[in-house]
C-alpha cells in the first residue's frame, strides 16, 4: 500500500514536470512596441488691423495687435462720426475650427453714452489655412446735441475658436 501510494505521488510529479515542459516549449511571449504622435497644430491667431470709413476730422490711430490680442483707440470729433476697424483672424494651423462665442462688451456702465460700438462676428467656420475678418465700428452717436462730461468708452471683445468635431 505504501509502494503503490508513492507510485502514485511520483507519477503526478512526474505528469506535472511534464505538463510545465509541454507549457513552456509551446508557450510564447510577444512584445508590442508603439508610439504616438501628434501632427496637428493648433493656431489661430490676428494677422492684422486696417481702417475704413473715417470720419473727417477723425484718427483712427495706429492699431496694434499680437497673435491673440488687438487694441484700437478711435477719436471722433463730431456727433456722426465713425471709424470702422476690420480685424483679420487666420487659422495658421492645420486643424478647422467653429467659433466658440464672440462677446463684446462695451463700457455701459462708467463710459460715455455718446459713443457706441456696431460689432460684424467672424466667420463662424475656420478651415485650416482661410482666413475671416470681425468689424468693429466706433460711432459718435448723432443725436449727441452737446459734448457729453464722460468722452470716452472702452469696448472689451474676446473671440473664441474651437475645434472642429
Amino acid at each position: 500500500m505504501r509502494n503503490s501510494r508513492n507510485i502514485i505521488i511520483i507519477t503526478i510529479l512526474m505528469i506535472i514536470t511534464a505538463m510545465a515542459v509541454a507549457y513552456s516549449t509551446f508557450a510564447t511571449q510577444l512584445n508590442i512596441n508603439g508610439q504616438s504622435k501628434i501632427i496637428g497644430e493648433w493656431n489661430i491667431k490676428i494677422t492684422g488691423i486696417s481702417t475704413e470709413n473715417i470720419s473727417p476730422g477723425c484718427d483712427a490711430g495706429t492699431p496694434k495687435y499680437s497673435n491673440t490680442k488687438a487694441i484700437f483707440n478711435a477719436k471722433l470729433q463730431k456727433p456722426g462720426d465713425t471709424i470702422t476697424y476690420i480685424i483679420t483672424i487666420k487659422n495658421a494651423g492645420t486643424i478647422d475650427a467653429v467659433l466658440s462665442s464672440a462677446e463684446f462688451t462695451p463700457d455701459d456702465e462708467s463710459g460715455s453714452p455718446a459713443i457706441s460700438y456696431k460689432i460684424t462676428n467672424p466667420a463662424y467656420s475656420l478651415k485650416a489655412g482661410t482666413e475671416t475678418t470681425c468689424k468693429v465700428q466706433v460711432i459718435y452717436n448723432k443725436e449727441t446735441t452737446k459734448v457729453p462730461a464722460i468722452k470716452t468708452k472702452k469696448i472689451i471683445g474676446v473671440i473664441e475658436y474651437v475645434q472642429n468635431d
